[in-house]
């Protein structure tokens, strides 16, 4: 498998494992009950920084990012780019 397809898959792999398994945490996570194991699998670690805004007269910058990543997400990330590899 050439080098390009790899990180072509990889890359596939962790969007669309992104995408559902947020998904998939976010609806999940309102169904089961609280406690510690919703914590665990469907509370969403929020990774990044604020807006920053740089102003410098007659051009202004904001730049901001932030990314929630839980463990379903996770699961379903290495599980996309497997599923992908096997294809």
């Amino acid at each position: 498998m050439p080098a390009k397809r790899k990180v072509g898959i990889i890359i596939l792999g962790i969007v669309i494992g992104s995408i559902t398994g947020s998904a998939l945490s976010y609806i999940l996570g309102s169904i089961f009950p609280k406690g510690p194991i919703n914590s665990l699998l469907f509370k969403a670690l929020r990774v990044g920084f604020s807006a920053v805004t740089l102003d410098i007269g007659f051009i202004a910058f904001t730049l901001g990012f932030h990314l929630s990543i839980s463990l379903i997400t996770i699961i379903f990330i290495f599980l996309m780019i497997y599923l992908l590899f096997k294809l």
